[in-house]
């Protein structure tokens, strides 16, 4: 097998592992700070509907910020309006990052 390929392959797994491991952290942050189960909140749901206002979101940010260990624009959650959406381009931004640094 090309080595470009597998490597191609394996960034596009740790992208959707990363995804996934953003999505769930988003999910569970926002039922504990809304006091809702995680099974009620929509991945897909624009955070605004969620209940998320603009000061909530920047305690959001700071602590996934934290969690992810590097540092977001503090606008992020409205220009990636969905818990979907969010860790998508986390996932593919800081993925991205990471590769180019290996290169």
């Amino acid at each position: 097998m090309d080595k470009g390929y597998s490597s191609l392959v394996a960034s596009h797994a740790a992208t959707e592992e990363l995804e996934a491991s953003v999505q769930r952290w988003c999910i569970n942050y926002l039922a504990k700070s809304l006091n809702v189960p995680g099974k009620l909140i929509d991945p897909n749901a624009k955070f605004a509907r969620l209940g998320v206002d603009s000061a909530s979101s920047i305690f959001f940010l700071m602590d996934l910020e934290e969690w992810l260990a590097i540092e977001l624009p503090a606008n992020l959650v409205f220009e990636y309006p969905t818990v979907a959406q969010l860790a998508r381009y986390i996932a593919r931004h800081f993925n991205n990052e990471a590769a180019r640094g290996r290169g």
